[in-house]
């Protein structure tokens, strides 16, 4: 049997490669797996202005050192959903499929992206802690107290200057979905049923413009649904790959 093309794991915003861990396990060893971080973020160095398209373009290079076919699967939440997109647009031939969970294709309005400045400019003069206790809820679904533990306890250990980075990096990032009718790779669209900041009508609306897409809504999850569902995640991405990927 051929080498497999390796699953790219996209983290979301505010946390780093441990958000994961569940999932992974969940996943099992079948593909190998990278987990990049964000600039700033978990172990990766900040740098700069970095955004949405210039991370695309180092997972990009990455896959390419890495994957036996110059493939890969790449799979984002959130913010990793919208790399993810990015890579797809601007590097088509390093994936071989998408998993998009909990994103979209729209770019910030206006209003939005006034709010990421007023948060950066409050959590760089304020610290993290704050803001995370009024974040945290809204990101995952009511009931999900050990989510909400594990998102907590993995954004507090970001810098305020990473997240205030990242504030930039999403409220700058490129309206997609005049490139998602040429985007050939299978998808895989995941939302969770209570994802409060970018819910099912999103997803819908996303797999609705790839070419080649499946929807699947994870009930009981919130907007970090790989995190707070991580077996019903697992499954989902599995029964895909070996549809499409066998």
């Amino acid at each position: 049997m051929p080498p497999r093309e390796p699953i790219v794991l996209l983290h979301p915003f505010p946390l780093d490669a441990g958000f994961w861990e569940p999932a992974r396990r969940a996943l099992g060893d079948a593909r190998p797996a990278l987990v990049p971080e964000f600039p700033g973020f978990g172990a990766a160095p900040p740098q700069r202005g970095a955004g949405v398209d210039g991370f695309a373009d180092a997972v990009a290079a990455r896959i390419s050192d890495a994957s036996p076919t110059g493939r890969a699967v790449v799979a984002g939440c959130s913010l990793g959903g919208y790399v993810a997109l990015s890579l797809a647009a601007r590097h088509p031939e390093r994936v071989a499929a998408l998993v998009l969970a909990d994103t979209r294709a729209e770019p910030d309005t206006a209003e939005a992206a006034a709010g990421r400045a007023r948060t950066a400019e409050r959590v760089l003069a304020e610290g993290t802690a704050a803001w995370l206790d009024e974040f945290v809820p809204g990101a995952v679904a009511p009931d999900a107290d050990d989510a909400a533990r594990a998102v907590r306890a993995i954004a507090g250990r970001q810098s305020p200057e990473a997240v205030a980075g990242a504030l930039a990096a999403l409220a700058g990032r490129a309206d997609r979905r005049p490139d998602l009718p040429r985007i050939a790779a299978p998808a895989l669209v995941l939302v969770g049923a209570q994802d409060a900041l970018t819910p099912p009508a999103m997803a819908e609306a996303l797999a609705a413009g790839l070419p080649d897409a499946e929807l699947v809504v994870l009930p009981g999850a919130g907007h970090l649904a790989p995190l707070e569902r991580p077996e019903e995640f697992a499954a989902a991405v599995r029964g895909f790959l070996v549809r499409r990927l066998p």
